[in-house]
């Protein structure tokens, strides 16, 4: 297993769920767009915090792909995008 592409992954299925119940309830407006912007912030934010106190752990160690958490998705094998992989 892929600790920090299993992690990555399951927080951006649970933000998309979380979006989409959003949109549900906003519509596609202004208020589903501010709503959209804080969701993702928070998100990235606490994933970028939890894997890089996995890092300091040496737990998982930076991916050779070059994947960042916020710059779209990349399909490694090994880190799914989040840029970390297992030691």
């Amino acid at each position: 297993m892929h600790i920090a592409k299993e992690i990555f992954h399951k927080n951006l299925s649970i933000m998309k769920k979380i979006l989409d119940l959003g949109e549900f309830k906003l519509g596609n407006k202004a208020d589903y767009k501010y709503f959209k912007k804080q969701v993702m912030d928070y998100f990235y934010k606490d994933i970028k915090k939890l894997l890089k106190q996995l890092l300091d752990e040496k737990i998982v160690v930076k991916c050779n792909c070059g994947a960042k958490v916020r710059h779209g998705y990349t399909d490694c094998e090994y880190c799914g995008g989040c840029g970390y992989k297992n030691m």
